[in-house]
């Protein structure tokens, strides 16, 4: 961390050198206490879920971790600080980064060990007359999270996170691959409130980039924002047949995901809405939820690397917002169905989770919240249904 203030400084006074240079701090620290129950099949625990997959064994059937409950410090979302830079070159053109750092506020620990400004980490050029053009480490499209992503909070009141399983659309479809390096994103201006988005990722090794050896990633999408309305639609490509992932020693085929999602603003509430169809998935869910496609034992080819075919799927959510007294009701609830693609048999599911919560500001940058959310899921391969809730209530100060 102390590496990262270093450059953090010295990027702002660099900037700050030039007069017509803008640079502004931002980030939200957020701390609280979670009650965690989980009864789920093995690996699937908080904070990530699953690694690899399990095997299945001669009935089809997986093993289960069985019931615990956990009291934790911890948060709704992961804190984050970052840096805003802005030059003016013309009144039509700016050169613009983004430098987003993600941490665990409990211990100071940066989200992915290791590696600065992991949640964005970007350069480009802004126009208002051609668009927005950036290079960098970046969120995916389908996210919401960042300067590039679409979703997220613009769909469900939630968003994407708000604890292990709070009522966003992530737990019972998918984000996967929530970031990439090396990627090009390309927004262009407004026509109407009607925008375009391009997104191609090169892989996330320097000796690999762009080649077969290495992950390749791409999607394109469109949103509409008037003001009482946002609608969006997305579909992006992962291109993992070549490359085989570290964990559990098996690789994936090429997979695919199509997202539609939006709000409405009524002029007592805010309503929200997703459906989204998956392909070749490794894994559904995220967090406490997370489970990967289950494979048969034959697959794992006796330690060397074998081939996950991946859930085919499709997920639906809604939730609604309104005011109650000083602070604001969340309320979710989301649904998805599909198979398996590693057997023909024993191999559908379902999953249910739902959230609610209420958000109390103290002040315009400082908030008190209170969430529930619980998570239940009907599979082929399970020995009975599982289930997981949860409890967390918290402080959350943005600057």
């Amino acid at each position: 961390m102390k590496k990262l203030l270093v450059i953090s400084v010295a990027i702002a006074a660099a900037s700050l050198a030039h007069a017509e240079s803008k640079v502004e701090l931002f980030g939200f620290l957020d701390q609280g206490v979670t009650v965690l129950h989980e009864n789920a099949n093995l690996g699937m625990a908080g904070p990530v879920g699953q690694r690899a997959p399990n095997i299945l064994n001669a009935d089809g059937k997986v093993a289960r971790n069985g019931a615990s409950t956990r009291y934790m410090e911890g948060t709704g979302n992961v804190s984050t600080w970052g840096l805003k830079i802005r030059e003016d070159l013309t009144p039509d053109v700016a050169v613009i980064a983004h430098l987003e750092q993600g941490f665990l506020a409990d211990d100071g620990a940066e989200y992915i060990s290791g590696k600065a400004f992991e949640r964005e980490s970007s350069l480009g050029i802004s126009s208002k007359t051609y668009g927005t053009l950036k290079m960098g480490r970046m969120p995916a499209m389908l996210t919401g999270s960042g300067t590039t992503g679409l979703f997220n909070s613009r769909v469900n009141p939630f968003g994407a996170g708000w604890g292990n399983m709070t009522g966003g659309w992530k737990f019972v479809g998918t984000l996967a691959s929530a970031r990439h390096d090396n990627m090009v994103n390309y927004r262009s201006p407004s026509f109407g409130g009607f925008e375009i988005h391009y997104q191609y990722a090169n892989g996330a090794s320097s000796e690999t980039e762009g080649t077969s050896k290495t992950n390749r990633y791409m999607a394109l999408g469109f949103t509409y924002t008037q003001p009482k309305y946002f609608v969006a639609l997305a579909g992006d490509w992962l291109n993992v047949q070549s490359a085989a992932l570290k964990e559990g020693n098996w690789k994936l085929k090429d997979a695919y995901k199509v997202l539609l999602g939006g709000h409405y603003k009524f002029d007592s509430f805010k309503l929200f809405g997703t459906a989204q169809y998956m392909k070749n998935i490794a894994y559904i869910g995220g967090y406490s939820t997370k489970e990967f496609a289950p494979i048969l034992a034959e697959q794992s080819n006796k330690g060397k690397v074998g081939t996950n075919n991946g859930f085919k799927a499709w997920a639906f959510s809604t939730g609604t917002e309104f005011k109650l007294g000083a602070g604001q009701v969340k309320v979710s609830v989301g649904y998805s169905f599909g198979e398996n693609q590693n057997t023909t048999t024993n191999n559908k599911f379902n999953r249910i989770n739902g959230g609610l919560g209420y958000v109390y500001p103290l002040s315009k940058r400082t908030s008190i919240y209170a969430i529930t959310g619980a998570f239940w899921q009907h599979a082929d391969w399970q020995t009975k249904n599982i289930h997981s809730r949860e409890f967390i209530a918290g402080l959350m100060h943005r600057f």
